[in-house]
């Protein structure tokens, strides 16, 4: 069996993410934002190339250099899926707007946000940032929940996209 490759990702499992808001659905919204994982087989792949005007919020650090080099932002946010108020959450909510501010001012084609499985990480962090562009809490939780059938299964986080 094949291990990880040097950067820790697998070359057998691409990232992938699932379109959670569409680029110009609402007036706040001039990128799509997408939500999904590292080491995740639901959603569409992201393919390296596609990240050139992309943000690419990484969640878990899990992400393969090669995606992180191509993207024209990486920002690694990383912090662990505990079921409880994560440390440091003003940091998180700090970047979650600035994400927003990216997407509501066109300077991303498009938003990536992942973790290790796209499911709780990326999930509270994309329903910040939908919250901020103004999308209400329960919309949030449904179009997460719609795309990616499972997430937010930690309540704390939950709790905190719901607001």
């Amino acid at each position: 069996m094949l291990g990880p490759v040097a950067d820790g990702h697998s070359p057998h499992e691409p990232p992938r993410a699932s379109l959670i808001a569409r680029a110009g659905e609402r007036p706040a919204l001039a990128a799509n934002v997408w939500m999904g994982g590292a080491h995740t087989w639901v959603g569409e792949e992201i393919v390296a190339e596609r990240l050139r005007g992309a943000w690419l919020l990484d969640c878990a650090g899990d992400m393969p250099r090669a995606h992180c080099d191509a993207a024209a932002r990486w920002i690694a946010c990383v912090f662990p899926d505990l079921d409880g108020h994560p440390g440091r959450f003003d940091r998180i909510q700090e970047l979650a707007s600035e994400a927003a501010a990216a997407v509501r001012e066109g300077h991303a084609t498009d938003l990536f946000i992942v973790c290790a499985q796209g499911m709780n990480r990326s999930g509270l962090v994309t329903g910040l940032v939908l919250r901020e562009l103004g999308v209400p809490g329960g919309e949030v939780l449904e179009r997460i929940l719609l795309a990616r059938p499972g997430a937010l299964s930690n309540q704390a986080f939950r709790r905190l996209v719901l607001g």
